[in-house]
């Protein structure tokens, strides 16, 4: 443990420099998340995390309600973490590395909104944050809130990546008020998007845009200031723009599930590759976790 925080320091340090240098450039006011943020500069997957981070910057923030998982306020450029994990810098560098590899993908694809996908691509990158800090049973220590983190650890550890990425669907599917849940799937939004495509000649466009915004409201992802807006604005087109409007929406739409799809295959091959890369980290793992409980 001493030696892992010794290896650490350096890069902390070097991540504190570096932040310095980005004065124009805030990810956060809290110390605690400061601190979380260099200990993910200390690792060769979080450096380039940050770096896009701090290209694409976004704040991080403590939620001031119930649940405990990361929720993303997308209209106002917040993404919010569970204060539980405030106690334990390592716990919480792993929770935030989470949020922002999910608020990542989110960007560079073009989603709307987040979707059990991402919470998948969140879960393995995580697991191996997670591994590059060598993490020992110890440090999830005896708290109630470190549980689920500590499976999802040993699910990608003790089984593979498809199973660890089974078990964060199953999550991000399962409803859940507090945490924005249950999230959609890709496949649930393309035939979404094939039912605007007919809409184009059926003429409920609106219904099915004033419908899915609805839903967003309910789960807490979008206010319904927004979705009011939106429904005002889209029935105060004309006829031949509500047309043009639908026509280009759906080829948008069409393209970020493709360019979506592209990213996915690429995190998972790397993925793969990368465990394949570090077989004794998780021969080390799995005999530092044997004891580890599973869900099946």
């Amino acid at each position: 443990m001493r030696t892992r925080l010794l290896l650490l320091l350096p890069a902390c340090l070097l991540a504190a420099a570096c932040a310095g240098s980005r004065k124009d450039i805030r990810l956060t006011t809290e110390p605690s998340l400061e601190r979380a943020f260099d200990i993910i500069q200390g690792t060769r997957q979080g450096k380039q995390l940050m770096k896009f981070l701090y290209k694409n910057p976004v704040r991080f923030e403590y939620s001031n309600s119930t649940g405990l998982c990361h929720k993303f306020s997308l209209n106002t450029g917040k993404v919010l973490l569970p204060e539980e994990y405030k106690s334990s810098d390592l716990l919480l560098a792993l929770a935030l590395a989470r949020a922002a590899h999910i608020y990542r993908v989110y960007k560079e694809t073009g989603l709307e909104e987040i979707i059990s996908e991402e919470e998948e691509l969140g879960a393995i990158f995580q697991a191996r944050l997670a591994l590059e800090i060598n993490l020992v049973d110890a440090d999830f220590g005896r708290e109630r809130h470190a549980e689920a983190m500590k499976t999802a650890f040993c699910s990608y550890v003790l089984e593979n990546s498809r199973y660890a990425m089974r078990q964060a669907r199953k999550e991000a599917l399962t409803p859940d008020a507090d945490c924005q849940r249950p999230l959609e799937t890709l496949e649930n939004q393309r035939v979404w998007l094939e039912k605007a495509r007919k809409a184009i000649n059926e003429e409920n466009f609106h219904q099915l845009i004033y419908e899915r915004d609805m839903a967003r409201v309910r789960k807490g992802a979008m206010p319904m200031s927004e979705a009011m807006r939106n429904d005002a604005r889209l029935r105060a087109l004309p006829t031949y723009e509500v047309y043009r409007y639908q026509r280009t929406f759906y080829d948008r739409q069409s393209d970020i599930f493709r360019r979506f799809e592209k990213l996915y295959a690429r995190e998972i091959a790397a993925d793969a590759a990368w465990r394949a890369a570090h077989q004794a980290d998780l021969d080390r793992a799995r005999e530092e976790f044997s004891a580890c409980g599973l869900p099946y």
